[in-house]
């Protein structure tokens, strides 16, 4: 019901703006003495205020030997807060018809809530209950504890996730981004209550912290009531993160086949270190993308799918981050056409960093860009996401704004720079194959060279190490 409010109220909003779909909410930014950065934006088409608070810690800044503490936290802040358990927290935000979430990412963790507007004051508090003063009761931290471990193994069955959590593992070796965040089956299990108490002790902090508020709110108001909420909250000089150096990206091609013999489908993930979020050639690299792989229409989709039928889906994508990412591509196969596949997604992928832009994918890329973005923006929570993150990775304060029409600005010469400069080499990318050794190992080596074979939980220990 709630998002078929929004579609409608976005369609309505739209055609009262004549079409200029890029005109957006006013935004008022400011800080609290605390060092708490507040962005509050009025958003009057729907009765709905949107919190989405973004604290600068997550698993990167997990302990050495307890990977998986920054998503326990997460997971168990919302478990319980002030003189509320984690029962009568719950009913207590369906009893308002709200939402309230809490998920720990790789450099930060999103505490998310939303409220009827007439219901600020009561949700207002709810979070702030959450933020300030979770209980992070001894029960509810070892069921978090279990669940969480639970999930890891379960993940081993299923080959996608496993492809990515290797990918990343392979990639990054011991660098933060290659950990998984929900940790290791060999470090959750020994995590504690004090462990938990520990890390929102020292992250969970006003001077390293985002708040954005969108909604049916008078701005002045809003800051004001933020203001009472969360002006006690008191900074740590050593909450503010500080961030790995940039990951260092691999200089020649090397392969890695993870087993899984009752998989009759292989897995396939390649690339190599890329750009920051920050970086100045994000759009145009995004414009790139689609072009390669961000689209039913892209040139991966038409050469692995359209013409061969060797795979129902394979995209490629910037995985942009504080101090740089990833680009990689992925897709998947039957056993006997993995070669085949992954000779032919590295063809593409490497035909596209030489060869010239057709005008027609670049203006067909351009436009996909430009009429899905507002559609990114439809409701309260989506614009807070967008706000917040423009706010933690530095970008422009106008970026929102100006979105489409710098789009329209990205030429064919911009689309083939940063191919050739950001996209890997196919020569240079790590490889992770997902399937059925026993069946593609020896047509692998045959075409590609030695693969190492590993286990699926083996990937574990290649996030320590090269």
């Amino acid at each position: 019901m709630k998002a078929t409010l929004s579609v409608a109220a976005l369609l309505v909003t739209l055609a009262a703006r004549g079409g200029r779909s890029d005109e957006l909410p006013p935004v008022r930014r400011a800080t609290l003495d605390n060092g708490l950065r507040l962005v509050v934006s009025e958003y009057h088409e729907l009765p709905l205020v949107e919190f989405y608070v973004m604290v600068g810690a997550g698993a990167a800044q997990d302990p050495p030997g307890k990977a998986g503490l920054a998503a326990l936290t997460a997971t168990t802040l919302r478990r319980g807060a002030g003189s509320l358990s984690a029962e009568a927290l719950a009913r207590a935000v369906d009893s308002l018809g709200g939402r309230l979430d809490a998920t720990a990412g790789i450099e930060a963790t999103v505490v998310s809530a939303e409220f009827l507007a007439k219901d600020f004051s009561a949700g207002l508090d709810l979070l702030r209950q959450v933020l300030l003063d979770p209980t992070f009761a001894r029960d509810e931290v070892r069921r978090a504890r279990e669940e969480q471990a639970a999930e890891i193994v379960a993940a081993l069955d299923d080959p996608g996730a496993v492809a990515e959590k290797c990918f990343a593992a392979f990639l990054y070796g011991a660098h933060p981004y290659g950990r998984p965040i929900e940790g290791f089956r060999s470090t959750v299990p020994g995590l504690s209550r004090g462990d938990v108490r520990d890390f929102y002790e020292r992250w969970y902090r006003p001077n390293d912290t985002i708040l954005v508020l969108v909604g049916d709110v008078e701005t002045a108001d809003a800051i004001i009531r933020l203001r009472e909420a969360f002006g006690a909250w008191r900074p740590r000089p050593d909450a503010v993160a500080t961030r790995a150096g940039a990951p260092e990206p691999v200089s020649a091609r090397r392969h890695l086949l993870v087993d899984k013999p009752d998989a009759s489908q292989t897995q396939i993930r390649f690339g190599n270190i890329s750009i920051a979020r920050s970086h100045p050639d994000y759009l145009a690299a995004t414009v790139a993308n689609t072009i390669l792989g961000g689209g039913f229409t892209s040139q991966l989709i038409e050469e692995l799918r359209v013409k061969r039928s060797l795979t129902y889906s394979a995209w490629s994508g910037f995985a942009a981050r504080l101090q740089g990412g990833d680009f990689r591509v992925g897709t998947f196969t039957k056993s006997p056409t993995t070669v085949e596949t992954l000779a032919l997604a590295l063809e593409v992928e490497g035909n596209f960093r030489t060869q010239p832009t057709a005008p027609a994918a670049l203006d067909k890329a351009r436009t996909f860009l430009r009429g899905q973005f507002p559609l990114r923006l439809e409701s309260p929570d989506a614009l807070a996401a967008r706000l917040a993150e423009g706010e933690f990775y530095g970008l422009p304060e106008d970026d929102l704004a100006t979105y489409r029409s710098r789009v329209a600005q990205v030429t064919a010469a911009d689309v083939e720079r940063v191919a050739r400069d950001h996209m890997p080499d196919p020569d240079r990318v790590a490889i992770v194959v997902v399937g059925k050794a026993s069946e593609i190992r020896d047509p692998l080596t045959a075409r590609f060279g030695n693969f190492d074979t590993i286990a699926p939980d083996a990937c574990e220990k290649l996030s320590v190490a090269r």
